[in-house]
């Protein structure tokens, strides 16, 4: 059953009001310091290749739809402000698209849930979250609980909710 259009409209809404100001970083700091997996993003292999697919664009409003699902799991590679003017792009894509047989849905569902603080990945993938204010905080939260609504992501956006959102208000 598909999602209410009225919800998304406002979800949508709400992301774009929070992350309006969000700063674009600059070259050097797309690219988590600590990011050692290729999680198969091929071209994350270096900030110039980042660059090449995400830098350049003036807004994250203006990043392709086939830049999202080609670079699916490019939120787990980038740094905290790269992953913080990024990530509306992604949502938004999921919003959109959260039916598509593309593999970006369920990964952008999966960049916010870091697992519990028992797992390993925890502290790294917890880090891209370290520079989201309060609006930008909420406006996840309600895109993961809206999320929580589709019968074929809800299982990943209840996990994120329970192992970080509703804890870092």
């Amino acid at each position: 059953m598909p999602l209410d259009r009225e919800r998304i409209a406002a979800v949508r809404r709400q992301i774009e009001a929070a992350f309006a100001a969000a700063e674009q970083p600059g070259d050097g700091e797309l690219l988590h310091p600590q990011c050692m997996d290729d999680v198969d993003i091929l071209s994350f292999y270096s900030d110039a290749a980042c660059n090449a697919a995400f830098g350049g664009a003036p807004h994250w409003r203006e990043v392709p739809d086939a830049t999202i699902v080609y670079e699916y799991a490019a939120l787990t590679a980038f740094s905290p402000k790269a992953f913080r003017f990024y990530l509306p792009a992604y949502l938004l894509y999921t919003l959109a698209h959260y039916a598509d047989p593309e593999y970006a849905a369920e990964s952008t569902l999966r960049a916010l849930d870091p697992g519990t603080d028992k797992e390993m990945l925890h502290g790294f993938m917890a880090s891209h979250y370290a520079l989201l204010d309060a609006a930008e905080t909420d406006a996840v939260v309600a895109f993961l609980e809206l999320m929580a609504e589709d019968p074929d992501l809800a299982e990943f956006a209840e996990a994120a909710l329970v192992n970080w959102w509703y804890g870092a208000r």
